[in-house]
């Protein structure tokens, strides 16, 4: 009778248990109901799944809670929730979340089954720190089954050796209608079927796999049965405890068809920061340049939706993504299977109406602060003015038909300035690979490759021509500063009464005799570091010899970075001798004759150079041309037939 009451008493202990792994909560919110069933189970809310039994509703005066069935889930089931996760981002399908959570101390248990096979008997080895599965509760477990134990010595290896394995004790003897139970549960929209397994009375059989199957059959399942969760579940004994032994294929609506711009379509100022916190208002970046053959866009295709099915095996349908037009604009090559958009042209991107456009040339009013610097892959156009301390750069032609003040325009092509420059001394114009054309230039630098062709005059500037500098509006003159041309320097009026320095150059290549100077120039430096290394080099070398007693370690070591210093300045200006050398030779094999062309007046103090022949204007001189003849410069009569460049 006392074995008979022991047994009573350790049964309901373990159905306790299993009914405190599930529990019903009313709450106001989902996430409040789930708080308190996880306080309740002693979980972490990700350790628990649950069944929203009836969903709350928030009125004007009252409201109703929510109310959910929660309950433990295995260890399984909690890692399985991060499975997918991981094999992402390892893109390892055998990866799971196992191999990166740290288990935490876990004791041994045991599973005992009464199938119509025979008994069977797993005991698995603890995690960590746990404790080992001992014979004693093994048959405390038997004794809650209402089983017998006939063979203790078979036991006692299998507790030994707990490989987590079910080996078969004996044949079973099955107490009729005690087995395990079986409810289904199928959700409303019939995707879920919910199967919770009730444990088998004292001596009864165990649920199998195929009695849960037979049930969901029984409940018309026919599509989505996961035998493989249900086998683990009765594996683990988990009974009273709901699981999904079905689910069916939602469908999967088709992705809509979208465009990927590989280019920014929206106009935005983006002001830069340097380090010290200062904000560059010039560089506003707000032209998007693109060249040609570079990718503006791509069109991802629609995809088709995928059929879903639900429990009943009922097909469940799903949408078709829907399609969208990449559109071909201006300056635009679309691919033949229409997916692709890249740029014919360079230029700037427009973005109009959901549409890519190209456009080579940009059109803008003032350049200043409403616009900052340019830089433009095309051609542009100013119809007003260049303000203070702004840049326009373009690899196309630049057309301004204002006035250009203290900036910089720099061009590829041609550079054309209706109302002319007043450069206050720190403008620069330089055309890369075409001609300047302006009304007037005033304290400023201009450069181009070709022709510099301006109409009043030039004042006061440093201008280079890779082939002429003409002047020759209506007053056309040209008074102080620097000028040099290939070709011909030609105007009506060179220097002034006042005799300001005014140096003209033709017979050469500007960008040649710049490259000279600047390397003269380098070569002048390195010169005098030459000399005072040399200097010093003597100094040491005296002491040395004087006093070689006294003379120091360090001063030897000195010396003699002194020395190696010296070698290698003197292979520089060896190297800068074979530079210029080459450089006059070039201009002399390359530079033509040169002439200076001066309609009415060239005036006393200018300074007149033609290949390597100088000649400075002793008096003022009427209408002349200057040219070199047996390496002199002479002169001849201004004829009208000279007048052979117009603007």
């Amino acid at each position: 009778m006392d074995a008979l009451k022991s047994i009573l008493i350790e049964q309901e202990e373990e159905l306790d248990r299993r009914e405190n792994e599930m529990v019903e909560v009313y709450a106001d919110s989902l996430s409040e109901c789930l708080k308190m069933a996880a306080k309740h189970l002693g979980k972490n809310i990700d350790q628990i799944g649950y069944d929203v039994l009836k969903r709350g509703k928030r009125k004007l005066i009252s409201s109703e809670p929510f109310h959910i069935k929660a309950f433990s889930l295995p260890d399984e089931e909690v890692y399985a929730v991060f499975d997918e996760v991981i094999k992402k981002v390892t893109k390892d399908p055998e990866k799971s979340s196992k191999d990166f959570i740290l288990l935490k101390d876990k004791h041994g248990w045991a599973c005992i089954k009464n199938y119509r096979s025979g008994v069977y008997l797993a005991v698995f080895p603890p995690i960590g720190n746990g404790k080992s599965y001992t014979l004693e509760q093994v048959e405390k477990k038997f004794k809650v089954k209402g089983l017998q134990i006939k063979d203790q010595d078979k036991i006692q290896r299998i507790v030994e050796e707990a490989k987590g394995e079910y080996i078969r004790l004996w044949n079973s003897g099955i107490k009729a209608m005690a087995e395990g139970q079986v409810r289904v549960e199928i959700s409303k929209d019939n995707m879920k079927a919910y199967v919770t397994m009730i444990p088998p009375k004292l001596g009864g059989r165990d649920l199998e796999v195929s009695d849960v199957v037979h049930e969901l059959t029984q409940a018309q399942v026919l599509y989505g049965i996961k035998e493989k969760d249900i086998k683990k579940m009765i594996d683990e004994d988990q009974y009273n405890v709901p699981f999904q032994g079905a689910v069916g294929d939602s469908p999967i609506n088709g992705r809509n068809a979208q465009i990927v711009y590989h280019v920014r379509t929206e106009r935005s100022i983006r002001l830069k920061e340097d380090i010290s916190g200062k904000i560059d208002f010039k560089n506003l970046d707000i032209i998007e340049n693109v060249v040609a053959g570079q990718l503006l866009a791509e069109k991802i295709p629609a995809e088709k939706g995928k059929h879903g099915r639900n429990l009943f095996n009922e097909i469940l349908d799903a949408k078709d993504g829907t399609d969208i037009e990449l559109i071909q604009g201006k300056g635009t090559i679309l691919s033949e299977d229409k997916k692709r958009l890249v740029a014919e042209i360079n230029g700037q991107l427009l973005f109009v109406h959901n549409t890519i456009n190209v456009e080579n040339v940009l059109k803008v009013a003032d350049v200043g602060i409403k616009t900052g610097n340019i830089t433009f892959l095309g051609s542009v156009i100013v119809t007003g003015n260049v303000e203070d301390n702004y840049m326009i750069k373009a690899s196309g032609n630049i057309e301004i038909w204002g006035t250009v003040q203290k900036a910089q325009v720099e061009a590829d092509g041609d550079i054309i300035i209706k109302q002319g420059v007043s450069g206050k001394d720190e403008a620069r114009i330089e055309s890369m690979s075409g001609s300047i054309i302006s009304k007037f230039l005033e304290n400023t630098t201009a450069v181009a490759e070709k022709d510099v062709m301006v109409q009043e005059g030039i004042m006061h500037s440093n201008v280079s021509a890779g082939e002429k500098i003409v002047c020759n509006g209506k007053r056309a003159y040209i008074v102080g500063g620097d000028l040099r041309a290939t070709e011909k320097v030609s105007s009506k009026i060179l220097g002034s009464p006042s005799s300001p320095v005014t140096k003209v150059t033709v017979g050469v290549n500007p960008k040649v005799l710049k490259q000279l100077e600047d390397i003269n120039a380098k070569k002048k430096e390195s010169g005098q570091k030459l000399e005072a290394l040399t200097k010093t080099q003597k100094t040491l070398q005296a002491r040395q010899e004087e006093d070689p007693a006294m003379f120091s370690e360090e001063n030897k070591e000195y010396l003699k970075k002194l020395d190696a210093g010296i070698l290698k300045m003197e292979a520089r200006m060896q190297e800068f001798d074979k530079e210029i050398e080459k450089l006059n030779v070039y201009m002399q094999e390359t530079s033509g004759y040169g002439k200076i062309y001066v309609e009415k007046t060239i005036y006393r103090g200018v300074h007149i150079q033609i290949k390597n022949a100088d000649y400075e204007v002793k008096k003022d001189i009427e209408a002349k041309v200057f040219y070199l003849e047996n390496d002199k410069i002479k002169q001849t009569n201004f004829q009208k037939t000279d007048k052979e460049d117009r603007l």
